[in-house]
């Protein structure tokens, strides 16, 4: 696991780290933070960022911020959607399609983790599903949207 803390260093550096650390092909890239339909606050990761990845292996994004799934716009890609279409980008993407309270993306992305990593494996699709039943704000249930294979499991 590779944790960067964006507190630790300027935008421009921190975006290089997170560039180079999906490029090493992690299996999940996990972001907590502000964004926006198709960026990360100060433009740590863009559309352009995902569309130029070069990672051999796909990662399993979990995004917890806002709008970084918002699909329904005809002419703008959210990120969820560049990652999706990028060569180098993701497997899948776990992320909301409108504007949410952070601490119960913050209950969502905990439970997913249970939900994947505690008891016997499942689905990334039955994850999603048993973690959106365990919160109870009805837009953080109703704005996820995983992106992706809901059958896929992680290696």
């Amino acid at each position: 696991m590779q944790d960067i803390v964006r507190r630790t260093a300027d935008d421009t550096t921190i975006k290089s780290r997170i560039i180079a650390a999906i490029n090493d092909g992690k299996t999940i890239v996990d972001y907590n933070g502000h964004g926006s339909a198709d960026v990360w606050r100060g433009n740590i990761l863009t559309n352009e960022d995902a569309l130029a990845l070069t990672n051999q292996r796909l990662a399993f994004f979990v995004i917890m911020t806002c709008l970084n799934g918002y699909f329904d716009d005809p002419v703008l890609d959210s990120l969820a959607e560049s990652l999706m279409k990028a060569t180098g980008g993701a497997a899948a993407v776990w992320a909301s399609s409108t504007l949410c309270e952070p601490a119960q993306q913050e209950a969502l992305n905990e439970e997913l983790y249970r939900q994947l990593f505690g008891g016997s494996p499942i689905s990334i699709g039955e994850a999603a599903v048993r973690a959106k039943q365990a919160v109870t704000d009805p837009d953080v249930r109703r704005s996820w949207i995983l992106f992706g294979d809901p059958a896929m499991r992680l290696k």
